[in-house]
């Protein structure tokens, strides 16, 4: 099946030999190399990208056929949406952690539809394997503390290496986050990064961002924030949304003695939860140091 990248479209499906779309007319071809294979969400409207899973046929011959996610913005005139987009872009071009989406410096590019004189940035990265941990969740209710401690250990090491760039992700949670594999965790949707010196756009996952990130001002430990309220998520079972609030701290009541986890577990997660962000830890070494301290009995 080939999708049509148009996003006006009104019938977006295409058979395998179709080299043009047989309702609009544009090349299915992306950048001459992209195909694209089926939609990654729901193709809505109102979204400002849509994402594909897609065939790369423009690199040397061995690496065709090469599994890619194509990510491409419908707003390009939103000064907003297209500083974020061309910050992921950036991003993913510098990094290289093979626990993070790698993207080749010729992966951002533009296309322009046959219909439309417009053009509307995309961006070509490596398709990490595995399930999101939304999905995982779904069928596995909860994770153990082991498991727990073991999956912040390495999703802190990424945060270690992200955030020695001056780089803030800003939209942790279970869905951005792949289980692969190997037993590997990923951090995906860098779609909301703010870089050093970047204007410090409001955004962020009801439940999971931090009150100073919602008001625009996030700092790195807006991401202890968000990656402590995914843990109680993957602990529990239960979305950070479900929980009563303290309204004396400002946090979500989540543990009580019928969750089987170390007390010192449970208050580095509410320390990393905590509403004032120069009380959460300072950096991700103060997390490690924390996380090596727990004795499970």
């Amino acid at each position: 099946m080939n999708y049509c990248i148009n996003f006006k479209c009104q019938n977006r499906q295409n058979s395998d030999l179709a080299k043009q779309c047989q309702t609009c007319g544009t090349n299915l071809l992306i950048n001459h190399r992209y195909r694209l294979l089926k939609p990654l969400r729901s193709l809505t409207l109102g979204h400002p990208t849509e994402i594909f899973e897609a065939e790369d046929w423009g690199t040397g011959e061995q690496e065709w056929g090469t599994r890619k996610v194509i990510k491409v913005l419908k707003f390009p005139n939103n000064t907003n949406l297209l500083q974020l987009f061309k910050q992921e872009a950036r991003v993913l071009i510098w990094l290289r952690n093979p626990a993070i989406p790698r993207v080749a410096p010729d992966g951002y590019f533009s296309i322009l539809f046959d219909d439309n004189s417009q053009q509307f940035p995309c961006l070509a990265m490596e398709k990490i394997l595995g399930e999101n941990l939304a999905l995982w969740l779904e069928k596995n209710q909860h994770i153990s503390q082991e498991i727990a401690i073991n999956w912040l250990q390495q999703l802190t090491e990424i945060l270690c290496n992200i955030h020695s760039y001056q780089i803030i992700h800003r939209d942790i949670k279970p869905s951005n986050i792949i289980l692969q594999p190997n037993g590997k965790l990923a951090l995906i949707d860098f779609g909301s990064v703010k870089i050093e010196n970047s204007e410090n756009i409001p955004v962020g996952s009801l439940g999971y961002a931090a009150p100073e990130q919602i008001a625009g001002k996030a700092v790195p430990q807006s991401d202890f924030f968000a990656l402590g309220r995914t843990l109680v998520h993957l602990l529990t079972g239960q979305s950070p949304l479900d929980f009563p609030i303290n309204q004396g701290k400002n946090q979500i009541i989540w543990y009580n003695s019928s969750i089987n986890i170390e007390k010192s577990l449970a208050n580095l997660l509410n320390k990393m939860m905590n509403s004032q962000p120069e009380k959460r830890p300072k950096n991700t070494r103060s997390i490690s140091k924390s996380l090596n301290n727990i004795k499970i009995r």
